[in-house]
This record gives structure tokens, C-alpha cells and sequence, in this order.
């Protein structure tokens, strides 16, 4: 984690099957299992290695390293596969839990939360970002009230 002089500035990287050998086992056997009982099902290899392609891509942001970068202007989340680059305006509010914080587009909640919100997950810095979010939502929500 890195935080520059003035404050401005917030970055991290998560690499979550590193940090959990047992888990990461566990999800690695779990997708074989998948491609071999769809390959008992069907007796195609072709689907069987489709299935488990899908279900490691869909995993993607579990199976490589994950930067967040915090700055006044916004968030920029950095995976393997896609970039995502948010604007403080485009937050109403956001929740935090002991994995992670979850900033929102929506000010009141929502079903679509869960594919409108953006998720940042914590590597020992909670306090920071938490802090460092809770500013700059605050920041920008006064800004567009103004």
C-alpha cells in the first residue's frame, strides 16, 4: 500500500489466491469437479474444458492481481482483464464490511446495487480507505448539492 506526501493519493494491490492457500485449493478443485461431471454428462471434452474456462474467467479477479488507486478525481481499478475508472460524482454513498467497502451510484438502496456498485476490498488498510473514501463521497455529493 502506498499513500503519497499530501494525502492525495491511495494505492493497493489484493492478490486473493495467493493469500488463502486452503481456499484457493478448494476453488481450483471445485471448477475440475465442474468440468468432470459435465464431461460424465455429456461424454464432450469440448464442453468440458468450455465449462471450466468460463467458470475460471468469471473468477478472473480471484485468480490474478487486483490494484486500486484512490486520488481526488476518482477510483481506478486494475485487473488482468479490464480497467474501471470512476469519478467521486458518480458515487451518492457507500457501506463498509470487514472485507471491503462498497460505493454506490444509488443514494437510497437498491436491486441493482449489486451490478451498479463498485467494490473495493481492504489488504490490511481499512482505516485509509474507509477514511479516504468517506472524504472525498462527502466532498463530491457537497459539490453537486452546491
Amino acid at each position: 500500500m502506498s499513500r503519497n506526501e499530501a494525502g492525495q493519493e491511495l494505492e493497493w494491490s489484493i492478490f486473493p489466491f495467493l493469500e488463502n492457500l486452503k481456499r484457493s485449493i478448494i476453488v481450483v478443485v471445485v471448477i475440475l469437479v465442474c468440468g468432470l461431471l459435465v464431461y460424465l454428462a455429456f461424454k464432450d471434452m469440448f464442453l468440458a474444458l468450455l465449462s471450466v474456462l468460463i467458470l475460471f474467467v468469471s473468477l478472473h479477479t480471484y485468480f490474478s492481481k487486483t490494484t486500486y488507486r484512490l486520488d481526488r478525481d476518482g477510483v481506478v481499478i486494475r485487473t488482468s482483464l479490464a480497467k474501471t475508472v470512476k469519478k467521486w460524482s458518480d458515487f451518492k454513498r457507500y457501506y463498509a464490511d470487514r472485507k471491503g467497502v462498497t460505493l454506490s451510484p444509488f443514494a437510497k438502496p437498491s436491486r441493482l446495487e449489486p451490478f451498479r456498485s463498485v467494490r473495493l476490498l481492504y489488504k490490511d488498510n481499512k482505516d485509509d480507505v474507509v477514511e479516504f473514501v468517506s472524504t472525498n463521497i462527502e466532498r463530491s455529493t457537497a459539490d453537486s448539492a452546491a
